[in-house]
């Protein structure tokens, strides 16, 4: 498997496990748009920290799954729960 192709499926598995918690944890989602804000940040800063890939391979892995998915995950997750804040906003909401 390439590096492009194993980017590409750990980006969709980050996503279908960030829409798989929010369809089943729904209370999770923060209630104000302020605290959404506030999660999003923390997200993309944990995404800026996650740490630099080294030479050996098994810490290539651990680093991956240990520090970088959970990271993507919540990130997308705070995603979702802005575009679900700029939904009802707009009026959109169900």
């Amino acid at each position: 498997m390439s590096n492009q192709m194993f980017v590409l499926v750990l980006a969709v598995g980050a996503a279908v496990l960030a829409a798989w918690i929010h369809a089943r944890f729904p209370a999770l989602a923060p209630e104000k748009m302020g605290k959404t804000a506030l999660h999003t940040g923390i997200a993309f800063v944990l995404l800026h920290l996650t740490p630099g890939l080294g030479d050996s391979p098994v810490w290539v892995f651990a680093a991956v799954f240990l520090f970088v998915l959970p990271a993507l995950v919540y990130a997308l997750l705070c995603a979702i729960w802005m575009l679900k804040h700029a939904q009802t906003a707009i009026g959109m909401s169900r």
